[in-house]
């Protein structure tokens, strides 16, 4: 019974409101067909290439207009109306998703095409992360914060568990194309919602041009010790162990010896691991102090990847990767959930935009060099280096940080 009350509170309550249940009904949709999308376009471009540096390169293009554009939408976050923003962002990802449908359809992909248009809905992703979970905040308010992110990544994680299966289905029963399609037009939801959604807009008055607001955000991180620990650990997960993503194809086949359906049933595992990892922090976790969750979490993950790099045996390795979803799901949503509360309003965007070029935005530089790593030692080998490396600072971090930890 007392879970279900934790449940209740932890996951419902946000649902009372009106223009939450609006967005958050069509951003799961939305989410799916994302995640339909990336098992795809994974495979797809391994299909045609074969090459473990090209995964590399394709999380690379993917993530590094995060690299470029989440400092400055932070900004815009705190500056200009979130609507606008909010509603390119999701046209400029439909477009691009429609464009490979197109090519895939037609037999004239190829991998530049992929990898140009992964750059293109990276932009997207860049514009939108800070200003939709600004948007979060105005929609909920300070008191339902942390439980509205809490149901967000359980729509996340549902969908992240759902998308690979129905990548499955779309490539088994109508083609791989089709999956593209359909994540085109699961933007549009989304895009209707939040035109319909009426809100003050709360802007502040711009003080100064883009580079001061820019250097006051940074400047307001850089003196907050509880905030600099948790943006230098997503930091260290994004470029030393979140690179595990992109290179699961490869994984599967060269250690596992799987195909299109053990990589789909391998995504499912993750995303499982990560919906349970959602259901944990929005119910039981609400207990337990932040901070020891997220670097508790941060010091299980390298383990975990070591030994899915270790094994090849199918289960254990599908059971790894449901670890490795819960764990990851508890530093990244628990993380975003620690800076919003660390933060004044005034400062919301800046900071979430510093929280996505940490974990998104570094994500490309892991990606590019694990690839390159990969090609020439193999991808279990670069793993296994990989999550070495990133435990061992990580271990470093949490000592620096234990009053915080």
């Amino acid at each position: 019974m007392a879970f279900w009350l934790e449940l209740a509170q932890g996951l419902i309550l946000p649902l009372r409101r009106k223009y939450f249940r609006y967005f958050i009904l069509a951003q799961g949709l939305s989410l799916l067909g994302r995640w339909v999308h990336t098992t795809a376009q994974r495979w797809l471009l391994y299909e045609l290439t074969g090459s473990s540096a090209y995964l590399g390169l394709l999380g690379a293009l993917g993530s590094f207009p995060v690299l470029l554009f989440a400092l400055p939408a932070g900004v815009l976050a705190d500056r200009l109306p979130k609507k606008k923003i909010l509603v390119a962002a999701q046209l400029l990802a439909a477009a691009s998703a429609f464009f490979l449908f197109l090519l895939t359809f037609l037999g004239l992909v190829r991998p530049w095409h992929i990898l140009l248009l992964a750059f293109l809905m990276g932009t997207g992703v860049a514009l939108e992360f800070p200003v939709r979970n600004a948007f979060i905040y105005d929609l909920v308010g300070k008191d339902d914060l942390v439980s509205a992110l809490s149901l967000h990544s359980l729509a996340f994680n549902l969908s992240r568990f759902l998308g690979p299966a129905l990548a499955g289905w779309f490539m088994a029963a109508l083609g791989l194309s089709f999956c593209f399609l359909f994540n085109s037009l699961s933007y549009l939801p989304v895009a209707s919602a939040v035109i319909l959604i009426t809100l003050p807009e709360n802007r502040r008055p711009s003080r100064g041009n883009l580079l001061s607001a820019l250097h006051e955000g940074l400047g307001y991180a850089a003196r907050k010790r509880s905030l600099q620990g948790i943006l230098l650990l997503v930091a260290l997960v994004s470029l030393g162990l979140f690179p595990y993503a992109v290179l699961l194809p490869a994984l599967t086949r060269e250690l596992y010896h799987g195909g299109a359906r053990e990589f789909s049933i391998f995504m499912t595992a993750n995303g499982l691991g990560a919906l349970v990892g959602a259901l944990f922090a929005g119910t039981l976790g609400r207990r337990l102090p932040l901070p020891k969750v997220i670097f508790s979490s941060a010091l299980l993950l390298p383990g975990a990847i070591y030994l899915l790099a270790s094994w090849g045996n199918f289960f254990l390795g599908a059971g790894l990767l449901s670890l490795v979803g819960f764990l990851m799901v508890n530093i990244i949503m628990n993380g975003n959930a620690r800076v919003q509360t660390l933060c004044e309003d005034e400062m919301r965007g800046r900071v979430l935009g510093l929280f996505s070029w940490c974990f998104f935005g570094l994500f490309p530089a892991g990606s590019l060099l694990a690839g390159a790593v990969a090609e020439k030692i193999g991808t279990a080998g670069a793993l296994k280096l990989f999550a070495f490396i990133a435990g061992s600072l990580i271990l470093l971090l949490t000592w620096r940080f234990r009053d915080e930890a």
